[in-house]
């Protein structure tokens, strides 16, 4: 399997053909050939001074689909019978996988579509941060391992879609107990019978946050991305997110894969 049909939400008052969540899925359509479904409406009309003008900002994402010659389909407008968070969700959900902002301004920000989407899709999604100015690179990916089920459903998707040559697996010490009957070198094993090469680094917290560290440690891998479990729950639409996930959105400086 790989990737054919990709998702894209774009919110008018973000969105970048240059950086951030636009051009990365651009790039990532136009390496896989798959179909990009873009949808872009104002997600706050709420706020003031984030008005935005929402038909020259379709204009430029369909250009630079156009101009990087991928095939895509433009959605510009929604039913409001259900919420918008859950218009994102139902996209998400009929495609391979989909790629979100982090920007967390306004009422209803990216960041909290993102959350939906994590534990309602059903999906892998991809966030990017609005500054990320380097296109799709598909030769490194990071995992990070703790023996979880997300974790290993981050990793088996990570392989699944993108097919890197290398997958660097990483365990950060000193967050949280890690428990396990599989040492380092049989784990990297069997993750290279999956037709990847494979290493295992453990790396110490120290002083830095779990999202950080995660973070600085798969750039030092020369990974392009980092593939991570997405653990919390919701009750009643308030979502609980696990420290690593709640970190990684609150300080995403890379493209991060997540799966739930």
């Amino acid at each position: 399997m790989s990737i054919n049909a990709m998702f894209l939400f774009a919110p008018s008052e973000t969105a970048d053909t240059t950086k951030g969540p636009a051009a990365f899925a651009i790039s990532l359509a136009k390496a896989h050939d798959a179909h990009l479904t873009i949808f872009t409406v104002a997600l706050d009309v709420t706020t003031p001074g984030r008005q935005s003008d929402a038909g020259a900002v379709a204009a430029a994402l369909t250009t630079a689909a156009m101009a990087a010659s991928v095939q895509f389909t433009l959605v510009t407008e929604h039913s409001h019978a259900i919420g918008i968070h859950e218009v994102v969700a139902e996209h998400a959900r009929l495609h391979d996988i989909s790629v979100i902002g982090t920007n967390s301004d306004g009422l209803l920000s990216e960041r909290t579509l993102a959350e939906h989407v994590m534990f309602e899709s059903g999906r892998p999604l991809i966030v990017v941060p609005q500054s990320y100015a380097v296109p799709y690179q598909p030769s490194t990916i990071a995992a990070a391992w703790d023996n979880g089920a997300p974790a290993a459903r981050a990793l088996g998707d990570a392989i699944t879609l993108f097919a890197p040559k290398t997958i660097a697996l990483l365990a950060i010490e000193g967050e949280k107990p890690m428990p396990t009957d599989i040492d380092h070198d049989r784990l990297a094993m069997l993750t290279s019978r999956r037709g990847t090469d494979a290493s295992f680094k453990v790396a110490p917290l120290g002083n830095r946050s779990i999202g950080g560290a995660l973070q600085a440690e798969a750039a030092a891998s020369g990974a392009g991305m980092l593939a991570m479990g997405a653990y919390g729950h919701s009750r009643l639409r308030r979502f609980v997110l696990g420290s690593a996930t709640g970190d990684i959105l609150k300080n995403c400086e890379m493209p991060i894969l997540l799966s739930h």
